[in-house]
């Protein structure tokens, strides 16, 4: 990270990526638009240099391309919104701030990345609780913090934390008020994640049947080519629907043993 991003990340009041992390952050994103991108190539063929060799019309192409085009952009707006930093206002010593991050790895398992008099960044690691990992950081200002968590831009691409990220901003916020009252750390007694919560059962009926419906595209793709571009198309939406399914059905497993 450029020693300058600190600053520009306090005035805009959002976190600043590498170009990686942003490509990384944007993942589901980008996958969803090359989709798009391949039915804008088809209409290009069709209507500008005449080369179109496929069977669909281009409303059939328009028709079947909208879906991924509407999850591009609800997904390019999430994303977006999660660069947010969350504002608090209060006063602390760096003791006290140092207090409140050993704290909060001893209940997270925080792994310390920067820690200085202005910036703070963590990783919380993978560990099967659902998520693949999160970025936290917090910039330290004069009477007040600007913090963030994100899933780990610097892993593999995700845009489900099953609540980790909001975990992760309230744990260090009850940790900071706990240490500014004097009160003494809680003995944490380890309580089983909950995957059959109604919230991570709502996630899941939404994810499933959408990771079911690429899969079914990607091998309808794949046995009827339109062109030269519909089986990688459809080899990529496969891969992505097999990864989320698989690590899924991993963690549900691993909790139940």
């Amino acid at each position: 990270m450029k020693s300058d991003w600190t600053s520009i990340m306090k005035k805009n009041k959002r976190l600043k990526l590498t170009t990686i992390q942003t490509l990384t952050h944007y993942g589901i994103v980008i996958f969803l638009s090359l989709i798009v991108s391949l039915t804008i190539w088809s209409l290009i063929e069709i209507y500008v240099t005449d080369t179109y060799t496929g069977v669909l019309t281009a409303g059939e192409l328009i028709k079947s391309s909208l879906p991924f085009l509407f999850a591009a952009i609800i997904f390019a707006l999430i994303q977006n919104r999660r660069l947010n930093f969350k504002e608090v206002n209060l006063t602390y010593t760096d003791e006290q701030f140092q207090e409140t991050i050993q704290r909060t790895i001893k209940d997270l398992e925080w792994r310390i990345d920067k820690n200085n008099k202005t910036f703070f960044r963590a990783n919380r690691p993978w560990n099967w609780s659902g998520s693949w990992g999160e970025m936290v950081t917090i910039i330290k200002e004069k009477d007040g913090l600007l913090l963030n968590s994100i899933c780990d831009p610097n892993h593999m691409s995700s845009v489900f934390s099953y609540g980790w990220n909001r975990k992760n901003i309230k744990t260090f916020l009850k940790n900071l008020n706990d240490v500014l009252n004097n009160r003494p750390a809680e003995i944490k007694i380890e309580k089983v994640t909950k995957e059959w919560s109604l919230k991570r059962i709502l996630i899941r009926l939404i994810a499933y049947p959408f990771c079911l419906f690429l899969i079914c595209i990607g091998f309808y793709a794949i046995l009827n080519p339109i062109s030269w571009k519909t089986p990688a198309a459809g080899i990529g939406a496969i891969i992505a629907a097999a990864i989320y399914l698989y690590s899924d059905i991993k963690i549900l497993m691993t909790n139940n043993k």
